[in-house]
C-alpha cells in the first residue's frame, strides 16, 4: 500500500519543483485516495528526447506532502500520447495511444511503480470515431471521457467505434489484480448509439446510452444501461419511458450499497417529448436495485417545486442562472441528498456578430453569433424523501465556455454534455469524510475587479450545520495550472512553465 511506502519518507514539505520537463498534460495527472483521504498524487510527462525517434518518459508519485516518493521511467517511441489516467485505490492505469504501431496500449502499474499488466489492441476504422473525439474535443481540462475505475477490480473503458454505417460503442474490462480482459459489444437493433459513463458498483458498469435509427433523426431515446462485470453480461436496459407517464434521462448515479440500491438522477420530460430538443419538466430521484428493478421515483417540477426556492419558469430556465448542470450527489448518514449544480446559458456575442458580418463580406469565420457563459453554483437540499427543501444560489462571474458556432445550432442539453466533455464548467472536485457528514465542494472563477484581476478557487464548506464559502487568488505566470484536493483545509497547486521546462508543486491552505 502507498501508506506503507510513504512511511520511509521522514522529512515533510510544502513546494516541489520538477525539472526538464519537455512536455506535459495537467489531465494526465490525479490524485491517490485511500478511502476519502489524500494519500498522493502522480503525473506523467515526456522528461528526455534520447533521439530522433525516442523519448523518455517519466511517471512521477508524489506523497501527499508532495514528497517525491519513486520516478518511473521508461523509453519508447516519439509517436507515443498519453490519452488518459485513471488510479483504483491500489494502482494505477494508463492508456497510450501509439502511433508507430498503430495500437492503444492499456498499462496497469502498481502503487510502487512495477509495470503489473499490458495490454494492446490494434486501432484501425473501427476506432476511428474514439481518434476524431480526442482530436477535436479532448482538451487538457476535460475529464476522463473514455477510462474509468471499478474500484479495487480493476478498469473499464468505453470507446466510440464504428462498423460500416452503424456508429455504436464497445466496453473493455480490464483487470487489475490478474491478467484478464475482456469486451463487451451491444446488440442494439438501433444504427447508431453513443454511451456516457455515469458510474459503478461492485459489480456493474452503468451508462446513460442515446439511440436513434437515422444520422439526422430527432427521434432519439435514453437508455440507463448495467453491464455486469462479473459475469460479463448485460444486467439491465432501462428506457426512458418505461412505461411510465414521464420520459426519464439519466444524469448522475451514485451507489447506495449498504442498500444494495443504486440512486439516479436526471430530468423528466413529458411523454411525446423530444428529449434533446425539448425542455425537461423538472429534475426526477429514482432508486433502482443491481436488476434494474424500479424501487421509488420522486419528481420535483421546476414550476412547482424549484420555484419555491428559485427564480425559474416552466421550462427550467433560471434567472441570471440559464440552465443547471448537475456535477455531484452527496448523501449524508441521516439520508438527506445534497445536489450540486451549475448554471450555463446562451447569451448574445458582440465579437461574433462582427466577425459573421466580416465573413458575409468575404472573409470565413467559425464564430457564433451567440456563446455560452457558465454563470453562478447552485446547491440543492433534498430531504430523505427527496423532496426539495432548498436551494441557494452562490455567485461567480459569468465565464465564456464555448464562443464557436456551436453554441447557435444546439440544444440545450447537448450542449451541457459537450461543455462536460471539454471541462468548460468552473466545477472542479467534491471532497468530503468517509460518510458525507463534512463536505466541500470546490470551484474556479475569474475575477475582474479593481482590487484583483485573475484566477481564484473556491470553496463551499460544509461543516455538519451551515455552509462557509472560502476563496484563494491564483495570480501566476505559468502556461498552465491545476488544482487538486490536498489535506483537510488545504489544496495543491501544480504549474506548468513551459519556456522553462518544469512542474512546481505547493500546497496552500484554503480558509
Amino acid at each position: 500500500m502507498l501508506s506503507t511506502l510513504l512511511s520511509t519518507q521522514v522529512f515533510s514539505q510544502a513546494k516541489l519543483s520538477v525539472e526538464n520537463v519537455h512536455a506535459t498534460y495537467l489531465r494526465n495527472s490525479g490524485t491517490i485516495m485511500e478511502r476519502s483521504a489524500i494519500k498522493g498524487y502522480f503525473f506523467f510527462y515526456l522528461s528526455d528526447k534520447i533521439n530522433r525517434s525516442t523519448n523518455e518518459y517519466t511517471l512521477q508519485i508524489l506523497d501527499e506532502n508532495v514528497n517525491k516518493v519513486i520516478d518511473i521511467k521508461f523509453q519508447d517511441s516519439k509517436q507515443l500520447s498519453l490519452l488518459e489516467a485513471a488510479y483504483n485505490g491500489s494502482s494505477l492505469c494508463f492508456l497510450f495511444k501509439n502511433e508507430e504501431t498503430k495500437t492503444l496500449d492499456m498499462k496497469v502499474y502498481s502503487i510502487d511503480g512495477k509495470l503489473k499488466y499490458s495490454y494492446t489492441r490494434e486501432y484501425d476504422k473501427r476506432t476511428e470515431a474514439l481518434m476524431k473525439q480526442y482530436q477535436s474535443v479532448h482538451t487538457d481540462e476535460g475529464t476522463n471521457q473514455n477510462v474509468f475505475d471499478l474500484g479495487d477490480k480493476g478498469y473499464v473503458s468505453v470507446l466510440p467505434v464504428s462498423e460500416g454505417k452503424q456508429r455504436t460503442y464497445q466496453v473493455d474490462y480490464y483487470s487489475s489484480t490478474t491478467k484478464k480482459q475482456w469486451t463487451f459489444n451491444p446488440q442494439d437493433e438501433e444504427k447508431y448509439s453513443m454511451a456516457e459513463y455515469l458510474g459503478s458498483t461492485d459489480s456493474l458498469i452503468i451508462l446513460q446510452v442515446f439511440k436513434k435509427n437515422r444520422a439526422l433523426s430527432g427521434a432519439i431515446t435514453s437508455h440507463l444501461v448495467g453491464i455486469n462485470f462479473m459475469t460479463r453480461k448485460l444486467a439491465f436496459d432501462i428506457p426512458d419511458d418505461n412505461g411510465d407517464e414521464y420520459k426519464f434521462v439519466p444524469t448522475n448515479i451514485t451507489h447506495l450499497k449498504e442498500q444494495g440500491k443504486i440512486m439516479v438522477m436526471g430530468n423528466y420530460f413529458q411523454e411525446n417529448a423530444k428529449i434533446m430538443k425539448d425542455h425537461s419538466e423538472g429534475i426526477a430521484i429514482i432508486e433502482i436495485n443491481t436488476k434494474g428493478k424500479t424501487v421509488s421515483k420522486k419528481y420535483n417540477s421546476w414550476e412547482m417545486d424549484f420555484a419555491k426556492h428559485l427564480p425559474v419558469n416552466s421550462k427550467g430556465k433560471v434567472d441570471n442562472l440559464g440552465y443547471l448542470f448537475v456535477h455531484k450527489m452527496i448523501k449524508k448518514p441521516d439520508g438527506k441528498l445534497f445536489v450540486v449544480g451549475e448554471g450555463y446559458r446562451r447569451q448574445v456575442s458582440a465579437g461574433g456578430i462582427a466577425l459573421n458580418a466580416l465573413a458575409l463580406a468575404g472573409g470565413r469565420t467559425n464564430a457564433g453569433v451567440t456563446k455560452i457563459v457558465v454563470t453562478d453554483m447552485v446547491m440543492m437540499e433534498f430531504d430523505d424523501k427527496y423532496n426539495l427543501k432548498n436551494a441557494s444560489i452562490y455567485d461567480k462571474t459569468n465565464n465564456t465556455a464555448e464562443a464557436t458556432a456551436i453554441s447557435d445550432y444546439n440544444s440545450q442539453h447537448a450542449i451541457a454534455l459537450y461543455l462536460k466533455m471539454t471541462g468548460s464548467f468552473d466545477y472542479e472536485f467534491t471532497t468530503s469524510e468517509d460518510d458525507n457528514s463534512n463536505f466541500a465542494v470546490c470551484f474556479s472563477d475569474y475575477v475582474r475587479s479593481k482590487e484583483y484581476k485573475g484566477k481564484t478557487f473556491n470553496s463551499i464548506r460544509y461543516n455538519g450545520q451551515k455552509f462557509v464559502t472560502d476563496k484563494i487568488e491564483l495570480k501566476s505566470n505559468a502556461s498552465s495550472m491545476k488544482v487538486f484536493p490536498a489535506k483537510a483545509g488545504s489544496v495543491l497547486i501544480l504549474e506548468y512553465f513551459k519556456k522553462a521546462k518544469k512542474i512546481e508543486f505547493r500546497v496552500e491552505r484554503i480558509g
